[in-house]
């Protein structure tokens, strides 16, 4: 069943706070109207409109206009809804026109024939690959601090202490041992005796 659809002039409306009244075609007390039963039309409402809407009665007895419509304004949403059909009509044949079938066959031989040239090429060119790079040796006498790093002899942690600048060497089971870490880029090193060490200008930690 279908909602009764009720006729009224709107004889008060407040714009800056979005409400009014609506007086009945048929007589009876006047219908409360809010800004947002209004949401379909192309303009806000005005006095002396004519207002078709549907009646609410709210728990209060109190009766309200809901999905209302002014006669004479547009309905937006419905435009909007020819606009889209017109719009999307005039795309459609863009979007259902077939690509020509010579282009696409064009494309596919031109991609086939760039392949072919680029195996050929690498076929033909294998000494153009780049030659394999070979480590330098490093000599004896000028170990890195990296080289004593991974080297499983040199086990002496060489410190150099963030406040006070001292070279302090920490050995294996000593207590701050495990937590001293060696930044070769501050001049810290690991030492693989202590005369090494002590030859450097570290001193052994307290600890």
């Amino acid at each position: 069943m279908e909602p009764v659809l009720n006729k009224g002039q709107l004889t008060t409306w407040k714009d800056d706070k979005g409400f009014g009244f609506i007086k009945p075609e048929d007589g009876g007390k006047e219908v409360f109207l809010h800004i947002s039963a209004l949401k379909r039309a192309d303009r806000r409402p005005q006095v002396g409109d004519t207002i078709f809407y549907e009646r609410v009665a709210e728990p209060d007895g109190k009766v309200r206009a809901a999905k209302a419509s002014i006669q004479g304004v547009a309905d937006q949403s419905l435009q909007t809804k020819q606009e889209a059909r017109k719009q999307g009509g005039a795309a459609r044949p863009l979007q259902t026109k077939p690509a020509p079938r010579k282009q696409g066959l064009l494309k596919s031989v031109v991609s086939l024939g760039a392949l072919a040239v680029i195996a050929l090429f690498t076929t033909l060119s294998p000494t153009r690959s780049a030659p394999p790079i070979r480590a330098t040796p490093t000599p004896a006498g000028s170990a890195s601090p990296m080289r004593a790093v991974t080297n499983q002899e040199c086990v002496i942690k060489g410190n150099i202490s963030i406040s006070t600048g001292d070279k302090l060497y920490h050995l294996p089971g000593m207590e701050d041992y495990e937590a001293t870490r060696i930044d070769p880029t501050k001049g810290e090193r690991w030492f693989c005796t202590e005369s090494e060490a002590i030859a450097n200008g570290w001193r052994k930690a307290p600890k």
